[in-house]
């Protein structure tokens, strides 16, 4: 304190809300100083006596930066041209001006709420001899990280208790409402989701980061402070938001451009937008999470007369988003179900910097689901998990409700054993072509795994199976290619070898065994200068329109592809049709079982590869 008041000294304190510095005001104006001192805020303000004159850095309101650069300039040069020392307070997210910040000292980094400091607080506060009974106090105190996701309310009202050691229960009790409460009401974390997706570890990450951060570990600009979650409808995009949330002990503030929309005309759109984005603003730090990005379009759809109204609305998102950037404490998270109708310029990085799929859940995460709606049954709830398996996060949840409603109408308790009841009813005519799936899904597995590619998890659903794998990264050659397309026929042939017959189970659409086959075989012949057209680069091509010619030299390649998928399967026959026994039971293989099952299968070197080819 006493370099805060010598003569002439300048202080520049940072590292706290633009809502504390009120408190940080009026606690300098209620005891910090000395009683023979002042506290000034105003340059036309003459106190007599000793004074401390105190200046806000207010400059990212979003409305005129330039008009609050100017009088924070005008300002912080009439205070200097005064004697008495400065305070200048630089709340998270705010700046000095260039011109000025080369000339003050570095700021002075406030720390966040921690053990010691409410120790040497209650000392003065509930002791009139200055001393507590720290055995008592100290194991009832939370710890130092929770303690600085509390809000100034919940510490107030914690230190109105009458002795100290009830003040530290207090406290113990606003960190697990805290917790409790954080995105919502009983909103899940991000442990008890348990997901090890690239998007959950995404998530993970940044509320590592953010904890760093508040413990002034690291910087902000030093972080990731952005991530967009993109996947089919009802796969849990909006829970994982929650969840940041919760777990960083922080508000979670929704907005989505269907509600922001719904308010009415252009203007009435982007006030709704502006709200969301100064409440998240206002009570940082803050989790800001919009949904529903897609319906903003891409500036590059002229297609229709909407194009003026779509681009007057993605450059103010772009601006919020830039001006929210500008912030320190705020993580934004946007969730979409179809990425590709984004704007390029809000997917970039520095917008949305991390970009993840949101898959859909494991039978871990769905056991989580079941645990909350049977929470005192006291019974294995694994085998359901299992017969859940491949559904998303929205089609269990509506199954649950039904099942319950079934059961209110039957007169009977909903308990595990009536869910079990209802869906192995459902499940009972699907055997057989459950099979042929595990079959087909197993296939996939096999033959990626020989080409060296990680499995991560292996799954049937209601509306067929899935193979979740990850490609390491290769040089682009025309093997590279053939590679894919082979696995991407290798559920095909595993049928074939089996069964001696296919289904259209690699068929449908886009994004289908074969489409996905017939993509990459166009596109070596089209847009990479791997086929028949050497180095010509002619365009995407046209399914509709391609020549007879062109279609049975893709027919003759996805026919060899099979060949050579059918090839690689034909030794390990007995272990697919083991390991398709096993999936129908259990519903989904890990990464860790597959691992297992395949650990005896050796991959093949770059030279076979070739040769098979």
């Amino acid at each position: 304190m006493d370099t805060v008041l010598a003569p002439g000294s300048v202080t520049v304190l940072s590292g706290f809300r633009t809502a504390d510095a009120d408190f940080i005001l009026a606690a300098c104006r209620s005891g910090f100083l000395p009683e023979e001192w002042k506290v000034t805020t105003r340059g036309d303000e003459h106190p007599r006596g000793q004074a401390l004159r105190v200046l806000q850095v207010t400059t990212s309101s979003g409305t005129s930066r330039t008009g609050d650069l100017y009088r924070l300039e005008r300002n912080l040069c009439e205070a200097l041209q005064q004697p008495c020392p400065l305070l200048v307070l630089l709340p998270h997210g705010e700046s000095i001006p260039d011109s000025l910040a080369a000339s003050l000292p570095d700021p002075v980094k406030l720390k966040p709420l921690n053990r010691d400091i409410l120790i040497t607080q209650m000392e003065h506060s509930h002791s009139a001899t200055g001393k507590i009974d720290r055995e008592a106090v100290e194991p009832a105190l939370p710890e130092d990280h929770a303690l600085s996701q509390l809000g100034d309310p919940d510490v107030l009202l914690a230190l109105r208790a009458p002795d100290a050691r009830c003040a530290a229960d207090r406290l113990a009790a606003a960190v697990s409402r805290t917790r409790g409460h954080a995105g919502g009401v009983r909103a899940l974390t991000l442990e008890a989701i348990g997901g090890t997706s690239p998007a959950h570890q995404a998530a993970a990450d940044l509320v590592a980061d953010l904890h760093r951060w508040q413990r002034g570990e690291i910087e902000w600009s030093d972080m990731s402070r952005s991530l967009l979650i993109y996947g089919e409808p009802g796969t849990g995009k909006t829970v994982l938001a929650k969840a940041i949330a919760a777990s960083a002990g922080v508000p979670l503030i929704q907005g989505s451009f269907g509600a922001w929309q719904a308010n009415g005309h252009l203007g009435d759109m982007l006030a709704a937008m502006l709200t969301c984005f100064r409440d998240a603003k206002s009570r940082k730090p803050s989790v800001l999470f919009i949904d529903e990005i897609d319906s903003c379009g891409s500036r590059a759809d002229t297609g229709d007369r909407n194009q003026a109204y779509r681009q007057q609305v993605i450059n103010e998102f772009l601006r919020q988003i830039d001006l929210l950037h500008r912030e320190e404490g705020i993580l934004l998270i946007g969730a979409t179900n179809f990425p590709g109708k984004i704007d390029p310029a809000i997917l970039r990085p520095g917008r949305f910097d991390l970009h993840h799929e949101m898959p859909l859940p494991t039978r871990q995460q769905i056991l989580v689901m079941l645990e909350q709606a049977f929470p005192d049954s006291g019974q294995d709830l694994r085998p359901l998990s299992r017969k859940l398996a491949g559904q998303t996060p929205a089609v269990i949840d509506a199954r649950l409700r039904e099942a319950r409603a079934k059961a209110r109408r039957q007169g009977r308790s909903f308990d595990p054993g009536f869910l079990e009841q209802i869906l192995g009813q459902e499940q009972g005519y699907r055997s057989r072509l459950d099979a042929r799936i595990a079959v087909h899904e197993g296939g996939h597995a096999i033959a990626a795994w020989l080409y060296g590619e990680e499995i991560k998890r292996v799954c049937l659903s209601p509306d067929g199976g899935f193979t979740e794998r990850t490609t390491p990264p290769g040089a682009g050659l025309e093997a590279d290619f053939d590679r894919q397309i082979t696995i991407h026929l290798a559920g095909r042939a595993a049928e074939r070898l089996v069964f001696g017959t296919i289904s259209a189970g690699a068929g449908g659409g886009s994004a289908s065994d074969l489409a996905q086959a017939a993509q990459l075989s166009l596109a070596m012949d089209y847009e990479l200068g791997l086929g028949i057209h050497g180095n010509a680069w002619l365009g995407t091509p046209d399914f509709a329109r391609l020549t007879a010619e062109e279609r049975k030299r893709l027919q003759e390649r996805l026919d060899h592809a099979e060949d050579v998928a059918r090839a690689l399967l034909y030794p390990h026959k007995h272990l697919l049709k083991e390991m398709a026994s096993v999936l129908v039971r259990e519903r989904e293989f890990d990464g860790e079982a597959i691992k297992c099952w395949l650990r005896d299968v050796p991959r093949q070197r770059d030279s076979e590869l070739i040769l098979n080819q």
